[in-house]
């Protein structure tokens, strides 16, 4: 994987301005100009932390990431039974993405903007989070936890749909907080929104 040009406190500040725009604006639209005038620099001074607009789009992606990897991964450590394993995750995830909400919803949206080969690092790197969600998913089916008519490829590619996708109407400010929107996630995933389902699995 490609290291980042960008990784210092300035480098940060930079992928969280870019972001924004990028979410706001979107990535065609936006302009390194825009991106220094609300950093307060010139526009050349961007140029001693990146090459091009490019590398702001892939430091974005690999940095929303590798966070919810490992986010994920310290949650579930330890964590032996299937279904807790499941709702650790949900909530990780949850939590991850709202910390870096433009960085995620960027990543989710703008892949195509990438060159080949940044597209492909990037895929990849989304592959191995896909494959960490799916090792979790089938402990719990082995576990005899979660159903078995559907292939844990479809478990995992739905939970991800649900998660990832729902980024787009929460609001920090709004009523929900975010341990409680996991928590309807969970239950949404886990039982069902049928009424027999009601309560199942809400703490």
């Amino acid at each position: 994987m490609e290291t980042g040009s960008v990784r210092t406190s300035t480098g940060g500040r930079l992928l969280d301005a870019a972001a924004k725009l990028f979410w706001n604006k979107g990535y065609a639209s936006t302009t390194t100009r825009e991106i220094a005038e609300i950093l307060g620099v010139r526009k050349a001074s961007l140029y001693h932390h990146i090459a091009s607009k490019e590398d702001l789009l892939f430091e974005i992606s690999v940095s929303s990431l590798e966070r919810i990897i490992g986010e994920t991964q310290a949650a579930i450590a330890g964590v032996d039974d299937p279904l807790e394993r499941v709702r650790m995750l949900v909530h990780a995830h949850v939590a991850s993405m709202i910390a870096d909400q433009n960085k995620h919803s960027v990543m989710l949206t703008e892949l195509r903007a990438l060159s080949p080969a940044r597209r492909t690092q990037i895929v990849t790197l989304r592959d191995e989070y896909e494959q960490l969600v799916a090792s979790v998913l089938d402990g719990a089916r082995k576990a005899g936890a979660l159903r078995a008519d559907i292939p844990v490829k479809y478990l995992s590619l739905s939970l991800l749909n649900l998660l990832n996708w729902s980024i787009f109407w929460f609001q920090l400010d709004g009523e929900l907080s975010p341990d409680r929107w996991a928590d309807y996630l969970t239950s949404l995933y886990l039982g069902g929104a049928q009424k027999s389902a009601e309560g199942a699995v809400l703490r």
